[in-house]
């Protein structure tokens, strides 16, 4: 076995351990910004589906304003 002394063992131990946490924390965030996209899609897929609601209202409404004898360039 290597002939370090005890600081250099804790020196190796803590260098190790500033890795490890590192690394634990990275995934942390990565995770985290796997859950915000997540959201961000479900998000944009409500929005979407407004839309798609939004403009059948509307055509519904033109058709509704023609069929009264509204303006019929809308």
């Amino acid at each position: 076995m290597m002939n370090l002394t005890l600081e250099q063992w804790l020196a190796v131990i803590t260098f190790l351990s500033g890795i490890i946490f590192a690394l634990m924390k990275f995934y942390h965030v990565f995770s985290q910004l796997e859950d915000s996209m997540k959201e961000l899609k479900q998000a944009v897929d409500r929005l979407n589906n407004h839309e798609v609601r939004i403009s059948r209202l509307e055509e519904q409404n033109k058709t509704l304003f023609r069929g009264i004898g509204g303006n019929k360039n809308d």
